[in-house]
Protein backbone atom coordinates (compact mmCIF):
# COMPACT_ATOMS: atom_id res chain seq x y z
CA UNK A 1 0.00 0.00 0.00
CA UNK A 2 2.92 2.30 1.00
CA UNK A 3 4.88 1.71 -2.41
CA UNK A 4 1.36 2.31 -4.30
CA UNK A 5 1.05 5.68 -2.27
CA UNK A 6 4.74 6.83 -3.02
CA UNK A 7 4.03 5.74 -6.88
CA UNK A 8 0.87 7.81 -7.26
CA UNK A 9 2.91 10.67 -5.29
CA UNK A 10 5.39 10.72 -7.75
CA UNK A 11 3.24 10.44 -11.02
CA UNK A 12 1.86 13.66 -9.28
CA UNK A 13 4.66 15.61 -8.66
CA UNK A 14 5.63 14.85 -12.43
CA UNK A 15 2.46 16.04 -13.80
CA UNK A 16 2.56 18.85 -11.67
CA UNK A 17 5.85 19.82 -12.56
CA UNK A 18 5.39 19.24 -16.43
CA UNK A 19 2.31 21.91 -15.64
CA UNK A 20 4.80 24.53 -14.56
CA UNK A 21 7.48 24.13 -17.37
CA UNK A 22 5.02 23.98 -19.98
CA UNK A 23 4.15 27.90 -19.98
CA UNK A 24 7.94 28.49 -19.42
CA UNK A 25 8.46 26.61 -23.06
CA UNK A 26 5.10 28.25 -24.39
CA UNK A 27 6.54 31.29 -23.83
CA UNK A 28 9.69 30.64 -25.54
CA UNK A 29 8.75 29.07 -27.90
CA UNK A 30 6.36 32.40 -29.01
CA UNK A 31 10.23 34.60 -28.96
CA UNK A 32 11.59 31.90 -31.29
CA UNK A 33 8.72 32.74 -33.35
CA UNK A 34 8.78 36.33 -33.36
CA UNK A 35 12.60 36.54 -33.94
CA UNK A 36 12.24 34.14 -36.82
CA UNK A 37 9.54 36.39 -38.27
CA UNK A 38 11.33 39.54 -37.69
CA UNK A 39 11.73 41.08 -40.91
CA UNK A 40 12.00 44.88 -39.59
CA UNK A 41 11.87 46.86 -36.44
CA UNK A 42 12.01 50.36 -34.68
CA UNK A 43 12.90 51.41 -31.17
CA UNK A 44 14.12 53.79 -29.21
CA UNK A 45 17.63 52.90 -27.14
CA UNK A 46 19.30 54.04 -24.34
CA UNK A 47 23.00 52.59 -24.10
CA UNK A 48 25.34 52.84 -21.38
CA UNK A 49 29.27 51.46 -21.72
CA UNK A 50 31.24 50.88 -18.67
CA UNK A 51 35.15 51.13 -19.42
CA UNK A 52 37.72 51.37 -16.21
CA UNK A 53 34.79 52.29 -13.87
CA UNK A 54 33.90 55.03 -15.89
CA UNK A 55 30.10 55.12 -17.63
CA UNK A 56 29.35 56.57 -21.00
CA UNK A 57 26.11 57.09 -21.87
CA UNK A 58 24.17 58.08 -24.99
CA UNK A 59 20.65 57.68 -26.47
CA UNK A 60 19.99 56.69 -30.38
CA UNK A 61 16.62 55.74 -33.02
CA UNK A 62 17.54 52.43 -34.33
CA UNK A 63 15.72 51.07 -37.66
CA UNK A 64 15.85 47.65 -38.94
CA UNK A 65 14.67 46.12 -42.57
CA UNK A 66 16.15 43.25 -44.40
CA UNK A 67 19.75 42.93 -43.27
CA UNK A 68 20.00 47.36 -43.69
CA UNK A 69 19.85 49.44 -40.87
CA UNK A 70 19.73 52.62 -39.90
CA UNK A 71 21.21 54.62 -36.27
CA UNK A 72 20.06 58.22 -35.18
CA UNK A 73 22.95 59.17 -32.28
CA UNK A 74 21.63 61.94 -30.25
CA UNK A 75 23.31 64.02 -27.77
CA UNK A 76 22.70 64.61 -24.26
CA UNK A 77 20.21 67.28 -24.66
CA UNK A 78 18.43 65.28 -27.42
CA UNK A 79 19.36 67.08 -30.02
CA UNK A 80 20.87 65.07 -33.49
CA UNK A 81 24.43 64.47 -33.46
CA UNK A 82 25.01 61.95 -36.01
CA UNK A 83 23.21 59.37 -38.31
CA UNK A 84 24.82 55.81 -39.04
CA UNK A 85 23.19 54.03 -42.07
CA UNK A 86 24.18 50.84 -43.62
CA UNK A 87 23.13 49.88 -47.13
CA UNK A 88 23.80 46.40 -47.21
CA UNK A 89 27.35 46.45 -48.78
CA UNK A 90 28.66 50.26 -47.01
CA UNK A 91 28.45 52.04 -44.32
CA UNK A 92 27.75 55.54 -44.27
CA UNK A 93 28.37 58.27 -41.20
CA UNK A 94 26.49 61.70 -41.17
CA UNK A 95 27.59 64.59 -39.02
CA UNK A 96 24.82 67.25 -38.38
CA UNK A 97 27.29 69.65 -36.78
CA UNK A 98 29.61 70.46 -39.61
CA UNK A 99 26.63 68.76 -42.36
CA UNK A 100 28.64 66.73 -44.07
CA UNK A 101 28.57 62.35 -45.15
CA UNK A 102 31.68 59.91 -44.69
CA UNK A 103 32.45 56.17 -46.06
CA UNK A 104 32.70 54.67 -42.32
CA UNK A 105 34.92 51.36 -43.33
CA UNK A 106 36.06 50.42 -39.55
CA UNK A 107 33.52 48.39 -38.35
CA UNK A 108 34.80 49.38 -34.99
CA UNK A 109 33.54 52.98 -35.20
CA UNK A 110 30.20 51.60 -35.29
CA UNK A 111 27.65 50.13 -32.19
CA UNK A 112 26.20 47.29 -34.34
CA UNK A 113 26.33 45.31 -30.97
CA UNK A 114 23.73 47.13 -29.87
CA UNK A 115 21.28 46.24 -32.58
CA UNK A 116 18.42 43.77 -31.56
CA UNK A 117 19.22 41.76 -35.37
CA UNK A 118 22.60 41.16 -34.14
CA UNK A 119 21.70 39.38 -31.06
CA UNK A 120 19.37 37.67 -33.11
CA UNK A 121 22.06 36.63 -35.04
CA UNK A 122 23.73 35.31 -32.55
CA UNK A 123 20.75 33.62 -31.39
CA UNK A 124 20.07 31.63 -34.60
CA UNK A 125 23.72 30.81 -34.77
CA UNK A 126 24.87 29.45 -31.12
CA UNK A 127 25.01 26.06 -30.33
CA UNK A 128 24.68 26.67 -26.79
CA UNK A 129 21.74 28.99 -25.10
CA UNK A 130 20.86 29.59 -21.50
CA UNK A 131 17.79 30.41 -21.07
CA UNK A 132 15.83 31.58 -17.52
CA UNK A 133 12.49 32.12 -16.54
CA UNK A 134 12.75 35.87 -14.38
CA UNK A 135 10.14 37.62 -12.34
CA UNK A 136 9.26 40.49 -14.82
CA UNK A 137 11.22 38.83 -17.82
CA UNK A 138 12.68 35.92 -20.02
CA UNK A 139 16.29 35.55 -20.51
CA UNK A 140 18.64 34.46 -23.32
CA UNK A 141 22.00 33.94 -22.69
CA UNK A 142 23.85 33.50 -26.50
CA UNK A 143 27.53 33.92 -26.74
CA UNK A 144 28.85 36.34 -29.46
CA UNK A 145 30.15 34.98 -32.69
CA UNK A 146 32.77 37.09 -33.14
CA UNK A 147 33.10 38.90 -30.25
CA UNK A 148 36.22 39.68 -28.04
CA UNK A 149 37.29 39.87 -24.65
CA UNK A 150 35.38 42.64 -24.07
CA UNK A 151 32.18 41.33 -26.18
CA UNK A 152 32.27 37.44 -24.99
CA UNK A 153 28.05 36.97 -24.38
CA UNK A 154 25.13 39.06 -23.88
CA UNK A 155 21.93 38.16 -22.22
CA UNK A 156 18.75 39.42 -23.83
CA UNK A 157 15.18 40.18 -21.75
CA UNK A 158 12.35 39.73 -22.75
CA UNK A 159 8.93 41.62 -21.68
CA UNK A 160 6.51 38.69 -20.08
CA UNK A 161 3.10 40.91 -21.08
CA UNK A 162 4.20 41.26 -25.00
CA UNK A 163 7.40 39.12 -25.62
CA UNK A 164 9.21 42.17 -26.88
CA UNK A 165 12.79 42.88 -25.96
CA UNK A 166 13.57 45.17 -23.09
CA UNK A 167 16.77 45.37 -22.11
CA UNK A 168 20.32 43.64 -23.18
CA UNK A 169 23.61 43.33 -21.24
CA UNK A 170 26.91 42.56 -22.60
CA UNK A 171 29.72 40.91 -20.72
CA UNK A 172 33.06 40.23 -21.21
CA UNK A 173 35.02 37.01 -20.66
CA UNK A 174 35.26 38.15 -17.12
CA UNK A 175 31.76 38.44 -16.59
CA UNK A 176 32.13 41.94 -16.27
CA UNK A 177 29.44 44.30 -17.49
CA UNK A 178 30.39 46.21 -20.52
CA UNK A 179 27.35 47.66 -21.68
CA UNK A 180 23.57 47.81 -21.31
CA UNK A 181 20.94 48.37 -23.82
CA UNK A 182 17.76 49.18 -23.39
CA UNK A 183 15.01 49.09 -25.84
CA UNK A 184 11.57 51.29 -25.72
CA UNK A 185 8.61 51.60 -27.89
CA UNK A 186 9.89 49.06 -29.49
CA UNK A 187 7.96 47.94 -32.83
CA UNK A 188 8.05 44.73 -34.71
CA UNK A 189 7.67 44.87 -38.34
CA UNK A 190 6.68 48.21 -39.27
CA UNK A 191 6.42 49.30 -43.15
CA UNK A 192 10.07 51.58 -43.36
CA UNK A 193 11.04 53.11 -46.95
CA UNK A 194 13.71 51.75 -48.40
CA UNK A 195 15.18 55.22 -48.79
CA UNK A 196 15.96 55.37 -45.08
CA UNK A 197 18.80 53.09 -45.55
CA UNK A 198 20.67 54.74 -48.33
CA UNK A 199 22.76 57.75 -48.30
CA UNK A 200 20.39 60.11 -50.38
CA UNK A 201 18.10 60.08 -47.14
CA UNK A 202 21.02 60.27 -44.28
CA UNK A 203 20.11 63.82 -42.97
CA UNK A 204 16.96 63.85 -42.39
CA UNK A 205 16.08 62.28 -38.83
CA UNK A 206 12.78 59.60 -38.32
CA UNK A 207 11.97 61.54 -35.76
CA UNK A 208 10.72 64.26 -38.60
CA UNK A 209 9.13 61.38 -40.67
CA UNK A 210 5.97 59.57 -40.88
CA UNK A 211 6.28 55.99 -40.08
CA UNK A 212 3.20 53.59 -40.23
CA UNK A 213 2.67 51.41 -37.64
CA UNK A 214 -1.14 49.75 -38.77
CA UNK A 215 -1.28 47.84 -41.44
CA UNK A 216 -4.67 46.97 -43.95
CA UNK A 217 -4.18 43.46 -45.05
CA UNK A 218 -6.19 40.61 -47.14
CA UNK A 219 -7.67 37.71 -44.55
CA UNK A 220 -5.89 34.89 -46.15
CA UNK A 221 -2.67 37.12 -45.80
CA UNK A 222 -2.74 37.39 -42.09
CA UNK A 223 -1.24 34.52 -40.67
CA UNK A 224 2.16 35.53 -43.18
CA UNK A 225 2.47 38.49 -40.99
CA UNK A 226 1.46 37.44 -37.68
CA UNK A 227 2.04 33.61 -37.64
CA UNK A 228 -1.03 33.69 -35.87
CA UNK A 229 -4.46 32.13 -37.63
CA UNK A 230 -7.12 34.35 -36.79
CA UNK A 231 -10.51 33.54 -34.65
CA UNK A 232 -13.34 35.17 -35.98
CA UNK A 233 -16.44 34.74 -34.18
CA UNK A 234 -19.78 32.89 -35.88
CA UNK A 235 -21.74 35.04 -34.18
CA UNK A 236 -21.98 38.90 -34.12
CA UNK A 237 -25.01 41.42 -33.75
CA UNK A 238 -27.54 41.86 -36.60
CA UNK A 239 -26.33 44.86 -39.07
CA UNK A 240 -22.44 44.31 -37.98
CA UNK A 241 -20.08 44.44 -40.91
CA UNK A 242 -16.57 43.04 -40.81
CA UNK A 243 -15.20 46.09 -42.54
CA UNK A 244 -11.42 46.07 -41.92
CA UNK A 245 -8.66 43.34 -40.88
CA UNK A 246 -5.35 45.12 -40.05
CA UNK A 247 -2.24 44.05 -38.04
CA UNK A 248 -1.39 46.87 -35.28
CA UNK A 249 2.93 46.64 -35.39
CA UNK A 250 3.30 48.55 -32.32
CA UNK A 251 1.54 46.04 -30.77
CA UNK A 252 3.08 42.77 -30.84
CA UNK A 253 1.49 42.16 -34.66
CA UNK A 254 -2.00 42.69 -32.97
CA UNK A 255 -4.74 41.48 -35.52
CA UNK A 256 -7.63 44.08 -35.48
CA UNK A 257 -11.02 43.10 -36.63
CA UNK A 258 -13.37 45.59 -37.15
CA UNK A 259 -16.92 44.83 -36.97
CA UNK A 260 -19.82 48.51 -38.17
CA UNK A 261 -23.57 49.46 -37.98
CA UNK A 262 -23.43 53.11 -39.29
CA UNK A 263 -21.30 54.53 -36.82
CA UNK A 264 -21.08 51.86 -34.20
CA UNK A 265 -18.02 49.60 -34.07
CA UNK A 266 -17.19 46.09 -32.53
CA UNK A 267 -13.26 45.23 -32.38
CA UNK A 268 -11.73 42.28 -31.31
CA UNK A 269 -8.02 42.40 -31.22
CA UNK A 270 -6.11 38.70 -31.06
CA UNK A 271 -2.52 38.77 -30.12
CA UNK A 272 0.07 36.01 -28.17
CA UNK A 273 0.92 37.48 -24.89
CA UNK A 274 1.04 37.10 -21.24
CA UNK A 275 -2.19 38.27 -19.72
CA UNK A 276 -2.05 38.61 -15.97
CA UNK A 277 -5.83 39.85 -15.58
CA UNK A 278 -4.78 42.82 -13.00
CA UNK A 279 -7.22 45.18 -12.84
CA UNK A 280 -10.00 42.98 -14.51
CA UNK A 281 -13.10 41.10 -12.97
CA UNK A 282 -12.64 37.36 -13.92
CA UNK A 283 -16.21 35.42 -14.58
CA UNK A 284 -17.68 32.76 -16.10
CA UNK A 285 -20.31 32.20 -19.00
CA UNK A 286 -20.97 28.78 -19.96
CA UNK A 287 -17.71 26.63 -20.29
CA UNK A 288 -16.02 29.99 -20.81
CA UNK A 289 -13.92 31.96 -18.29
CA UNK A 290 -13.39 35.61 -19.08
CA UNK A 291 -12.10 39.00 -17.82
CA UNK A 292 -13.82 42.62 -17.67
CA UNK A 293 -13.62 45.58 -17.10
CA UNK A 294 -15.52 48.60 -18.89
CA UNK A 295 -16.35 48.01 -22.09
CA UNK A 296 -13.46 45.63 -22.93
CA UNK A 297 -13.74 41.84 -22.10
CA UNK A 298 -10.61 39.50 -22.84
CA UNK A 299 -10.46 35.68 -23.14
CA UNK A 300 -7.71 33.29 -23.25
CA UNK A 301 -8.01 30.61 -26.24
CA UNK A 302 -4.77 28.32 -25.80
CA UNK A 303 -2.69 30.89 -25.59
CA UNK A 304 -4.35 33.49 -28.04
CA UNK A 305 -5.53 36.34 -25.99
CA UNK A 306 -8.71 37.76 -27.65
CA UNK A 307 -9.60 41.37 -26.43
CA UNK A 308 -13.20 42.51 -27.79
CA UNK A 309 -14.21 46.07 -27.26
CA UNK A 310 -17.88 46.83 -27.33
CA UNK A 311 -20.24 49.96 -27.85
CA UNK A 312 -23.33 50.90 -25.24
CA UNK A 313 -25.47 49.70 -28.14
CA UNK A 314 -24.11 46.25 -27.59
CA UNK A 315 -25.70 44.08 -24.46
CA UNK A 316 -23.42 42.45 -22.09
CA UNK A 317 -25.04 38.80 -23.12
CA UNK A 318 -24.27 39.80 -26.74
CA UNK A 319 -21.03 40.54 -25.85
CA UNK A 320 -20.98 37.24 -24.14
CA UNK A 321 -22.46 35.37 -26.79
CA UNK A 322 -19.87 36.86 -28.90
CA UNK A 323 -17.60 35.57 -26.51
CA UNK A 324 -18.78 31.25 -26.45
CA UNK A 325 -18.80 32.04 -30.03
CA UNK A 326 -14.67 32.14 -30.37
CA UNK A 327 -14.05 28.99 -28.65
Amino acid sequence: MKRLLLALLLMMTIAFSGCIKKPQGDAFSNIKKSLDNLKSYTSDVDIELHNNKNVKKYSMKQLYKDGKYRMEIYDESDKPDKVIVFDGSRSYVYFSKVNQTFIEDNSENIPAYSLFASFINNFKMAGEIKKEDGVEYYCIDVPILEGNTFMYNEVMEFSKKDFKPSSMKIYDINGELFAEIRYKNFMYNPQLEDGLFSQSDISTFSRYMNIQNDLSIDIKDVYKYTGINPVFPEYIPENYVLVNVSIDMSNNNAINLTYLNGNDIIKIVESVYTFDGKGFEKKKSGDISYYKKDNQYVVDRNGLIIDVFSNEKVSPDEVLMILNSLI
